[in-house]
This record gives structure tokens, sequence and C-alpha cells, in this order.
């Protein structure tokens, strides 16, 4: 092992099969409470040969039933050593299972799962975060709450055909938390039908038909037969639907992603002899002449999410000849499939896509996803996917700045997105909210399942607001006197045309967002007031055009040690960009060959692109000042989006008034609105995106006007501002509000300014 893996990588194969034995210890002590054929874990535990008699039970427990949760123990266990320390090892670990089986809640909450994905050294390059529990019963309530879909949901004849699919299951948190929405449908539809529930026979027909999960990790396989067979361990079954997948190898496979060739896996291994795929069994593993994944009604998974830039992280568990291999047998199968997807936007995007190609007409999606879809720009093919196929039902956004995310192990802001797949002919399954999109902002993200179900009970409960333009307030979910979220609806067949989806869920504060919907569309609306004026806006393109990226500086300039005939701006450091008025604060040198696997760029292409006022690219909200600044000498920038106005508007006049209108408040309000959120307050604005900002429209604006507005430009450009989360109490930018305003004849619009300053992603305080 130690020729092929480095320390790190055997340490974390070591942890990982430490937690499938003691998983399967667990279930032993579990199983011995219903099944007389059974030993408790004491009488291994006492025994002088402790190796032999765990291998000795848990073969007479193979010989009943539960093939996927001991076979893979027991092979662990069967190539440990004997000497003194491995035989305490396991003595311990039978100890944590013993006292782990005491806590019986634990084990309904996919305690296993939660531990897993904390050894799992390597997550950062498989990208297979876990699914929080709270999250995965939120979701899956969404997705298949009472009228979702048009079932007999105690009816199993009607049960049969439905199909229920994780393309990445890891621990099967999510299948677990499917299997719970289903059985909760069956019981209710039992008690109004007057039926008695039978709890057995839904097991079984869950782990038998209804769900399946596919992975490339034995032992996430292994796992996740463990969580849906722990909610009834005294029930039998003869197969589950849960597929061991390939990655990698001479062939190069990838996983679940195979499937976009067709419905039908067929591999080969080294050696050119067909790999058949595995099914796990009750007694044994399924040899399949073939893996497939039938139509399904719903597809719920939170996909991997390694992205193709900075670095290339794509497969990067794999060995780098490998991992290469692999990229491009990616990048053919998405052009040759036609695959409506953009890898940089990750592998994520990838598996939405592939999800789509088994989903029926009439069926939903459940995804745990990057907040980057609803704005990033390589993730557009994804939105148009969905906007041509689907009705965006629900998307579930965190403004907890405790916790963005809905998977564990990681800070990156995520969303929850149910999605129904519109039928080709006649719509049986009817959309309960009339085509509207439900944006549901957490104040407050949920920390057990009784949270989320808090949510989601308090949404089934309450009538909803009508969309936006058209209602007032939200509909606000307390628990006690805490407000833990709001809820907003849209017109789905409005929204969906926009080219990005951030604004549904761009704040927690609903009046910050109905002000961000009505600025976009140039009018200024006012808590209380409603619509008090009209901003004559445009989108930045009709006045300007933006430079290179930090990517193409580099890959045409060095920083040099002297004065050149190339000045710079580089970096933000907050702490001494603090006024409007800026100096180059560098000089550039240029290349005379390419760096190592980058391209050179043309200084004469570069150069000429150099602009005097400069627009952040990437911005720590926490602790920024300012958006945009101005220079008297053109410059290049790392972090700065160079704008070079038009002839018509390069004029000292313009370039001051513009610099004002990027540092007001309705600016900030609406470039919060179609930022990219990739961890909390640190966001990112995209080259395509920004082109279409609407800003102040400089050709509309009289002369008087455009005085008022570089008047103030040349008050306080040498004035510091305090950072975003101050600004409520910032003279300057008071000051270049009041500009604004007596600029546009708008009232005072301090009340926006005051509500952003409180806005979490700002001030990363909660509300």
């Amino acid at each position: 092992m130690s020729n092929r893996l480095s320390s790190q990588e055997a340490e974390a194969v070591c942890r990982i099969s430490n937690l499938v034995i003691v998983n399967a210890m667990i279930f032993q002590e579990i199983l011995a409470n219903y099944d007389p054929r059974v030993a408790n874990l004491q009488q291994a535990r006492d025994s002088e040969n402790i190796i032999g008699t765990f291998s000795s039970q848990w073969k007479a427990i193979l010989e009943i039933n539960y093939y996927p949760i001991f076979h893979l123990a027991r092979e662990l266990l069967q190539r440990l050593p004997s000497h003194g320390n491995v035989v305490e090892q396991l003595r311990l670990l039978g100890d944590a299972a013993q006292r782990i089986v005491g806590l019986r809640a634990a084990l309904r909450h996919d305690l296993m799962g939660r531990v897993y994905h904390k050894l799992l050294a390597d997550k950062k390059y498989l990208a297979t975060y876990y699914t929080r529990v709270p999250s995965a019963v939120l979701l899956l309530k969404l997705a298949l709450g009472d009228d979702a879909f048009a079932r007999r949901w105690h009816d199993f004849n009607d049960l049969m055909n439905f199909r229920i699919a994780d393309l990445a299951c890891g621990t099967g948190t999510l299948l677990m938390a499917a299997a719970d929405a289903v059985t909760s449908n069956y019981v209710n539809a039992s008690v109004q039908a007057g039926e008695k529930p039978n709890f057995g026979d839904i097991h079984r027909v869950l782990s038998e038909e209804i769900i399946l999960g596919y992975d490339v990790l034995p032992s996430a396989i292994h796992l996740t037969a463990s969580t849906l067979a722990l909610r009834a361990p005294e029930i039998t079954f003869e197969k589950m639907n849960l597929f061991n997948l390939p990655m990698g190898g001479k062939e190069a496979y990838l996983g679940s992603l195979e499937f976009l060739k067709g419905k039908d896996l067929r591999i080969r291994d080294l050696f050119g002899a067909r790999v058949e795929g595995r099914q796990v069994g009750g007694k044994n593993d399924i040899e399949l002449l073939d893996v497939n994944i039938p139509p399904l009604d719903l597809c719920v998974m939170n996909p991997p999410f390694t992205r193709s830039v900075i670095g290339n992280l794509l497969f990067g568990s794999f060995p780098d000849k490998e991992r290469g291999k692999m990229q491009t047998a990616l990048k053919n199968l998405v052009k040759n499939r036609q695959v409506q997807t953009n890898i940089t936007a990750g592998l994520a995007a990838v598996f939405v896509a592939l999800a789509d190609r088994y989903v029926k007409c009439g069926g939903r999606l459940a995804l745990v996803l990057p907040k980057a879809l609803l704005s990033g720009v390589a993730w557009e093919p994804t939105r148009d996917l969905l906007r041509k196929k689907y009705e965006v039902e629900y998307i579930v956004a965190s403004h907890d700045p405790e916790r963005w995310n809905f998977s564990e192990s990681t800070s990156l802001s995520e969303i929850l997105l149910v999605a129904h797949k519109r039928e080709e002919v006649n719509d049986n399954n009817k959309i309960s909210n009339n085509n509207l999109l439900t944006c549901i902002n957490l104040w407050r993200n949920p920390d057990t399942a009784f949270d989320a179900l808090t949510v989601y009970f308090g949404l089934q409960n309450n009538v909803l607001p009508k969309p936006i333009p058209e209602a007032q307030g939200a509909l606000e979910l307390l628990v006690g006197k805490k407000k833990i979220a709001e809820i907003l609806t849209f017109k789905w067949e409005e929204c969906k045309n926009w080219p990005l989806w951030l604004l549904p869920c761009a704040f927690a504060q609903s009046d910050l967002i109905r002000a961000a919907y009505h600025l976009l569309q140039g009018r200024l609306w006012l808590p209380g007031f409603g619509v008090k004026g009209e901003l004559p806006l445009a989108p930045l393109n009709a006045f300007g055009s933006l430079g290179p990226d930090g990517r193409d500086i580099h890959d045409g300039f060095r920083l040099s040690r002297s004065k050149s005939a190339y000045p710079a701006f580089w970096g933000t450091d907050n702490q001494v960009t603090l006024t409007m008025a800026q100096e180059p604060n560098a000089y550039l040198s240029p290349l005379h060959r390419a760096k190592k696997g980058r391209p050179l760029r043309r200084v004469e292409d570069l150069w000429p692109l150099a602009g005097k006022i400069l627009l952040g690219a990437r911005l720590w909200l926490f602790t920024r000042r300012l958006w945009g600044v101005r220079l008297k000498r053109q410059v290049l920038s790392n972090v700065w989006w160079p704008l070079t106005l038009k002839e018509k508007f390069s004029q000292e006049l313009y370039e001051k008034a513009l610099v004002v209108w990027f540092n007001s408040s309705l600016n900030l309000i609406l470039l919060l609105a179609i930022r990219q959120e990739t961890r909390g307050a640190w966001v990112q604005f995209k080259k395509p995106v920004l082109a279409g900002l609407p800003v102040l429209d400089l050709s509309s604006l009289s002369e008087d006007q455009s005085n008022i507005l570089s008047t103030a430009y040349d008050e306080f450009s040498d004035r510091p501002l305090l950072t975003f989360p101050e600004m409520d109490r910032d003279p300057v930018r008071a000051r270049i509000d009041a500009a604004v305003a007596e600029a546009l004849g708008l009232p005072d619009f301090s009340i926006l300014r005051e509500m952003l300053a409180r806005e979490p992603v700002v001030c990363l305080k909660r509300l």
C-alpha cells in the first residue's frame, strides 16, 4: 500500500475501514435484540480470539441476510493481523459500538454518515460533502409533499412503480430522508383511508423497489445500506437497489456519469473483460448483465461540485495521468452526447444534466447545489435547461451567517432546489401553487430535523403571499418569538426568463428584495411608501467596456520592482483603499516568454484595455468600503475590472458622476442582486454579468444633474468611507446618497442604506 498511497491517503483508508467495521458491530448489537440467532457484541469482545469470533459471527449473520453490511466489514476484518495492538483496538471499537447503540436516536440521523465524511481526507477533491440531516429532511418534505405527486400513497400496487434515485448517494442521507417522507405519506394516506399501516411492508417496498442509489465508493454503499436497513432492522429483504460503479482505471470510467452514454452501463475491466455491475442483495451481491437507471419519479442529489478552474480539481483524488484521461473523457462525453452543461461550473452541473436524462415528465428534481447556480456565468446552460423543461417550485437559501451551507464540512454557500418536469401532453401532476416559485429565505438554518419540519409545516399550514410585485410583506415563520424565515413567491413565467435567478433569495429582508426588484426596472421603491420615483438606468456596456481579468494580466506581465510605462493598481488592502480617488500603487513589466502551462498574452492586446475607473471583481463584503475608484492615469489590475468609457463619455464629468453612483447604496443593492456568492460575504462579479448591470444612464443626464454628481465627487473623493457594515453611520456615504437623490429628484432613501448595513451577508450578524 505504501508504494501506491501517500501516508495521508493510507491513513484515510484505515479510518474508513475502521468505520465500516464499527458500523457492522453496531448493526450486530441491534440485530441481537431482534434475532436470537445473532450473538451480542459482548461475547466477541470477551473472546481471546476476537478476530476469529467476529469473523464467525458475521459469517453466521451473512447466512441469514444483511450482505451489504457485513460482507465488506468481514473482508476487512480478515485482513487484519492478530497482534496485541490490533486486538485491543478492536475491543475499543466494540466499546464504542455499544455506547452508540445506547444512543439509538443518533442512528436515526445518519450518525455513521456524518462520521464518514469527517474522516474522508480527500473530500476536497472528490467534493463528496455530506448533506446535513435537517437539510435532507426539509428538501425531501418539499419534494414529496402530500400534493406533489398524484399517488395513492397507501396503495402498494401504485407504489411498486414509484422510483426515487440518488445518482451520487454517498452515505444515503438523502435517500433516508426520502424513505421517511414516503413513509409519512403512506401513514397519512392509510389513516385517511381507514386502513392500518403496515410498517414492515412499506419498509420492504422502499428497500426493494422504490429507492435506488449509485456511488463509486464501496464504503459509501455499505453505509447507505446500513442507514436504510436501520429503519427496520428486524425486516429482511431480498435485494437493495444500491450500485457500486467503477471510476478511473484504464478505461477512464466516470462513475454515474457513464449513464450519459445510455440507460445501461456496459463496462470492461483493465484486461478487456466485462466488469459486471454489482447490486446489493440481501444475502449476496447480485451480478447484473447491465446496471441501469429506470425512469425516475424523483431524482435527489447533493452532487460532487469540484470545478475545472483554479488548478482544475476535477477528479483531483486520482494520479495526474489518470486524472487527465478522465478529464478528457468527460469533455468528450459532454461534447459527443450534446449534454447541456458547462464543465467549468464543475461536476455538479454535469450531474444535473444527467438527472434530467432519467427523470420522467411529471417527475421532480430535488437538489443541493452551490448558490452559484443562480447567478454564475458557467451555470447558464443549467439554468437554461431548467427554464425550458421545468417549473422551479422551491428555492431555499440560508442567510444565517453561522451556516450558509446545507452540507457538512464546507462553508460554501448552497441552496436547496425542487423543480417539476413539465408534462409533454397531459399534466396529471398539477403544481399546487399554480406555477409559483416559492423562495424560503432562512434567517436560522435548521439545527435539527425538528427545526426543518417546523419550516415545512409552517409553510404548509399558512397561506402563501401573492407573488411580487403584487403582494406586500412576507410569510414569516416563527419559533416562539424568534423569526426563522421569510417566504416570498414569484411568478415562474416571469422569473424563469431572467438571465440570473438570485433576486428571490438575494437578501434575508424581503423589503430589500422588493426594492431590488423595482430598481432593476428603474424604479425607486421604499418600505411603507411604495414606488416613489424613476431612475434613468442603462446597461454598463452602453457606456464602456471592461478590461482583462487578473489571469490575463499574469499571462502578459509581472510586477516590476521599478517604475515602468505600465502603472497598475494591485491588490485590495481595505485598510489602505479608503477613498474614491486613488493613485497607482505598482508597475508592471511585460513577460518575455510564457509561464509554464500558460499562453503568452501580447502587451498590445492588454494595455489598450487599461482604464481610469476600476470596479471590484472579488469582494469580502464585511471589510470592503468601495466598489468603484477613479485614478488620474490609466492602469491595469489583478483584482479590479478596468473600465474604459466610450469616446462620447470619456470625460472627467462622466467619470466622476459614475464613480459617485458606483458607491451609492442604490448601486450596492443592484450589485448584490447579481452577485455570484461563493461563501457568504465572499462574492465576485464576472465580466458578462457586469456588462449588463443597470447603471446611471449618462446619456439621459442633464448638465445640471451631471454637475451635481461631479461636484459631490470633488467634495468627497478624498474622504475615507467606512466599511459596508458601517454604512448606516457613514457620513460620506450618506452625502453620496444625498447627491444621487438630489441629482435624480428622488426622496431620501436612507432607510435602504440602514437595511443594507444589517443584512447578514454584509455584516455577518444574524438578524
